[in-house]
């Protein structure tokens, strides 16, 4: 789909979500951004407290997870294959799943595949999360097999054209069922035509897995995304035989993840603060087994709050955070280490080589990237029971046993979140709980960024037409200085300063 702002104004009622749960404003966190400068301790319990909210949720959805884990584990036995796609945040989890798949159950049962293909894992591909044609083609390139394999569709609100687009094609003549994994009612979905088409197909099973407003505004690489990695990584990754077995596995988790302490964030995060501050880099390291949530935590910085994306090798200016994947000394491995198998890119000609496997060999992730970027290291450590995250000359370590990988990086994903999120309030990130620096790259994020600023105008008493502010907004985009903050930018070109 062109990305412009007349084919924006077009199509726009497919993309006005502000109607939806996961879009919506968490009552709790309202003035997060005045608390992370006021009270950074008492911030972090709040993040911790909404993260409560969802562990709730989940718990009481060990039922419908349990028929999901026996769908899963019916597949494999048949010897058939899981599929899992999902698109930016969801993308991530996917992989991550998949990941942990080979390295938990040792076969390739399981592929995981996300808009734009493994190099979007860096970088969001504009074109790819509002168009149905690219999930199908995706889906059919890995060779889905209708007769043996079923697909997992992961989409945080429910409504990505791109994973429903792979779902609807699987589900058309697929012998399994395949499954649909979203966040929001479905008397909030129903409005939106392609979602309620999915409802409505008989041949698709649903998990809905609602967990209320993210903590903050519309990132639902918090609460969406670790409710749904959790749900689909237990069905994939277990196999237990009754269901009282699930629950009683699944509520030791997640009251082991609910007791985890968290103070030691307010010493780290006020480290990487101060790390850019004195205009230094960071660079996290991070074990080969754990790097693929250091990685997602990291990259996701860049659309929720618009900072710089990983550097390329051979560009000057350097991000301000990367990671570098421990005890590897060249690209390919770091990549294949990182993913558990070889990078899978997509070579489509009418990307001219922009999302190929040799330009995601342009990250060097491997430990070469400490010579060449200076500053700060945090340490991400993979004990045998433990892990241990090491900054500066301190050390915190989590106590693991009896834990699988998978809750390993559950409770990395819920620590990283947290931290992420706060510091970016400590660098100015976001107002409240909005993110007033959502980076619009695609024509969700253009209505996110619309409604942010038009909430700001309001609460302003300041009139201005729809028309006027979608063209301020891709006029930002294609301007001079597309890394600015659009939603300040264009409040200010109205008058409006916060």
């Amino acid at each position: 789909m062109d990305f412009s702002k007349e084919n924006y104004l077009q199509n726009k009622d497919h993309f006005n979500l502000g109607i939806l749960t996961t879009e919506s404003r968490n009552q709790k966190t309202l003035k997060l951004s005045n608390l992370v400068k006021d009270n950074l301790g008492a911030a972090i319990e709040l993040l911790k407290n909404v993260d409560d909210d969802m562990f709730k949720v989940l718990i009481d959805r060990s039922p419908e997870i349990y028929k999901l884990q026996m769908h899963c584990q019916k597949v494999l036995r048949n010897q058939g294959r899981i599929f899992i796609v999902g698109c930016g945040a969801t993308g991530r989890l996917a992989l991550s799943i998949e990941k942990l798949f080979r390295e938990q159950r040792g076969t390739d049962q399981v592929i995981s595949f996300m808009a734009g293909g493994d190099y979007a894992l860096i970088k969001s591909i504009e074109k790819f999360e509002d168009s149905f044609v690219y999930g199908k083609r995706q889906l059919l390139e890995l060779g889905y097999d209708p007769k043996r394999d079923t697909l997992l569709a992961i989409t945080e609100g429910g409504e990505t054209s791109f994973v429903i687009g792979a779902l609807e094609e699987a589900a058309q003549s697929s012998q399994n069922s395949c499954w649909f994994l979203y966040c929001n009612p479905d008397s909030e979905l129903c409005r939106v035509e392609r979602s309620a088409r999915v409802l409505n197909n008989q041949k698709i099973e649903k998990l809905n897995l609602t967990v209320g407003a993210m903590a903050l505004t519309g990132s639902t690489r918090m609460q969406a995304t670790t409710i749904q990695m959790i749900a689909a990584g237990v069905s994939v990754l277990y196999d237990w035989k009754n269901k009282e077995a699930f629950a009683r596995h699944l509520k030791d988790h997640i009251d082991w993840l609910g007791r985890v302490e968290l103070g030691f964030l307010e010493e780290l995060i006020n480290f990487e603060y101060d790390c850019y501050q004195s205009q230094n880099l960071m660079t996290y390291k991070a074990d080969p087994h754990l790097a693929i949530a250091i990685l997602t935590d990291t990259t996701e910085r860049s659309p929720t709050f618009n900072m710089a994306g990983f550097e390329k090798l051979g560009e000057e200016d350097k991000s301000l955070v990367f990671l570098c994947v421990d005890s590897t000394h060249e690209q390919n491995s770091a990549w294949s280490k990182l993913l558990g198998r070889a990078p899978r890119c997509l070579e489509w000609e009418e990307f001219e080589g922009q999302i190929s496997k040799d330009e995601l060999m342009r990250f060097d992730i491997s430990e070469n990237a400490l010579a060449r970027r200076w500053g700060e290291i945090i340490q991400i450590i993979n004990g045998s029971n433990s892990i241990s995250i090491k900054w500066g000359d301190k050390i915190q370590t989590f106590e693991c046993s009896g834990r699988d990988l998978i809750w390993k990086h559950m409770l990395l994903k819920i620590v990283l979140n947290i931290h992420s999120t706060l510091l970016m309030g400590k660098l100015g990130r976001f107002e409240g709980n909005l993110m007033t620096y959502v980076r619009p790259s695609n024509f969700k994020l253009v209505n996110r960024a619309y409604r942010y600023i038009q909430y700001f105008l309001e609460e302003s008493k300041v009139e201005v037409d729809e028309e006027k502010i979608i063209e301020l907004i891709f006029e930002h985009q294609q301007g001079s200085h597309p890394e600015s903050p659009v939603v300040i930018s264009v409040l200010n070109q109205l008058g409006v300063f916060l």
